[in-house]
């Protein structure tokens, strides 16, 4: 949590739905909401589930900016990690003492 209050803005790759996203995106309300956000999901919308809500559903709860820069991707995760990460690598490469691997 101190991470969200002591950030200059907040950002997520939400994976899926369920408890993870609802944490993710309950936490940064207290914040202000995120700044950017990446949805993931092959769930629908209409249901009413969490896992389907767009970002423009998180910013009527004040969890994402009206102003965030944010992206749905109805797909896989399967299939869209492993070609969004390498390009998201190289294009911004990694923060210094960061270490993904080992």
């Amino acid at each position: 949590m101190d991470i969200a209050y002591s950030s200059k803005s907040l950002g997520a790759l939400i994976i899926g739905g369920g408890i993870s996203k609802h944490h993710v995106i309950w936490w940064s309300q207290f914040a202000g909401g995120l700044d950017y956000v990446v949805y993931v999901t092959m769930a629908i919308e209409w249901d009413g589930s969490l896992s389907g809500a767009r970002p423009k559903e998180a910013i009527t709860w004040g969890k994402v900016k009206p102003t965030a820069r944010q992206a749905f991707v109805l797909e896989d995760a399967t299939v869209v990690l492993p070609i969004l990460i390498p390009y998201v690598v190289r294009k911004y490469g990694f923060r210094k003492g960061v270490k993904l691997v080992g």
